[in-house]
């Protein structure tokens, strides 16, 4: 067995809390992650769902080396990604890529299209100076956009474009690995289903490992063939994709179900109660104040993620009980 692309060991991700003014010091923390456990395997379409604030940007930033665990380990094939060198760090890049939720501000609104995707063609040498524009056309065409957009500037395109020549830059380096922040987010809902399209045939075609950020569970199971599920720092729920969806284990994922839009169903209210702040999490499950069917032992232990079955874990004392 191939070894994992990813694994995130008991991560954790902490930030210090400054009181302002002479007159408060003091400091507390913030775990915007709290002991993550997490193996992606090549090939892998996996999606991160949960509420604002869930934590899910935050592991993307971990799990791309751009913030460093505060307790825990990420790895990346069998290196920490905390004591790669300058050589690895490099091949990194190169293998793992990210899109961006605003796809259009990510790119510097004076370069041309053509420019933008060279970029990172350059950087890492793939190719000679003079084979650079026909790989950019490649890229181009490889996203469904005619190349007649290339001497454009982001500003120019749609919200569809801009979007596909986001995809044709990560591609651009030829990734392993491509990691996305609600990329369809904000899109009609016809240009949301091509750029959907677009990336799953990517996946199929090019077996690209891909992490999806998106609060849509309907863009979850079209796109991915795993789910997490995180809430407030930690993951209550992950496995297959289709026996989330259709048995849901954990209360809060059945929660998130039923406040997703459906034809044949009337739409629920969402949950009831705050979350609680992550300055100040509640003693045993951190979502017994809102779990409607939350029993007195939940108020005082807090759950780790168990193995339920294979490749289905859940963080409940209480699972829910499958129809």
């Amino acid at each position: 067995m191939q070894d994992p692309v990813f694994s995130l060991l008991d991560v954790e991700r902490s930030y210090e809390l400054r009181g302002s003014g002479w007159f408060n010091r003091s400091s507390r923390q913030l775990k915007a992650l709290d002991g993550v456990r997490l193996e992606l395997q090549r090939g892998d379409t996996l999606a991160l769902v949960g509420e604002s604030g869930s934590g899910k940007s935050t592991l993307i930033r971990l799990m791309l080396g751009l913030e460093p665990a505060s307790d825990g380990r990420v790895l990346y094939g069998q290196r920490d990604l905390a004591q790669l060198d300058a050589a690895e760090r490099k091949r990194f890049a190169c293998e793992v890529a990210f899109i961006y939720q605003n796809a259009r501000g990510s790119m510097n609104p004076r370069m041309r299209i053509a420019d933008i995707l060279a970029e990172p063609i350059r950087l890492h040498g793939l190719c000679a100076e003079h084979d650079i524009p026909a790989r950019v056309a490649a890229l181009l065409d490889r996203v469904g956009l005619p190349a007649g957009l290339l001497q454009r500037f982001p500003g120019e395109l749609s919200g569809g474009q801009v979007r596909r020549v986001a995809i044709a830059r990560a591609l651009a380096a030829e990734p392993e690995v491509i990691m996305a922040d609600e990329s369809v987010a904000g899109l009609d809902v016809s240009v949301q289903a091509q750029v959907l399209n677009l990336l799953r045939d990517l996946c199929r075609e090019s077996g690209i490992t891909l992490v999806f950020i998106t609060h849509d569970l309907g863009v979850a199971s079209y796109l991915c063939d795993k789910i997490a599920v995180l809430y407030l720092g930690r993951i209550v729920e992950q496995g297959p994709t289709d026996a989330i969806l259709n048995t849901p284990r954990h209360p809060y994922t059945r929660a998130l179900l039923q406040a997703f839009p459906r034809f044949d169903v009337p739409l629920k209210a969402s949950l009831s109660g705050e979350i609680p702040s992550p300055v100040n999490l509640p003693q045993g499950c951190r979502f017994a104040g809102r779990c409607p069917q939350v029993q007195t032992a939940c108020r005082a232990t807090d759950p780790s993620l168990t193995a339920l079955e294979a490749d289905r874990q859940v963080a409940c004392l209480f699972p829910v009980t499958a129809a």
